[in-house]
């Protein structure tokens, strides 16, 4: 994900928690037990969402000519500057990066064995 859809994804998440907190509030005083737990829920969901935009993730990188390894970073453009600087070189060139997976890494770790 890149920074500016990491961005658009928090400023969304954002309002989505306001606009929880005033229905909770509202319901709170209504005394809709049933209702505000539903809608607490949803809160401590869209929070995780928001919290999980700012954490590293871990990144596969793939070389020109074959190979791969990882790096960790919160988003695409960084895990790319991360990658380059770690390994461009005279032997190695940095061709690509993606959010690792478990079956993406088993897959590559295949090749090993």
């Amino acid at each position: 994900m890149t920074k500016s859809e990491i961005a658009t994804r928090a400023h969304n998440y954002t309002k989505r928690l306001k606009a929880l907190d005033l229905a909770i509030s509202k319901l709170r005083d209504l005394e809709h037990a049933t209702q505000c737990f539903d809608l607490e829920i949803m809160r401590a969901e869209y929070s995780e969402k928001l919290d999980n935009l700012s954490i590293d993730k871990e990144y596969m990188i793939t070389f020109e000519g074959g190979g791969w390894n990882t790096t960790t970073a919160t988003n695409d453009e960084d895990a790319l500057k991360f990658a380059k600087a770690e390994y461009d070189g005279e032997h190695t060139k940095v061709k690509s990066v993606r959010l690792a997976t478990k079956s993406g890494i088993e897959s590559a770790m295949r090749n090993f064995y």
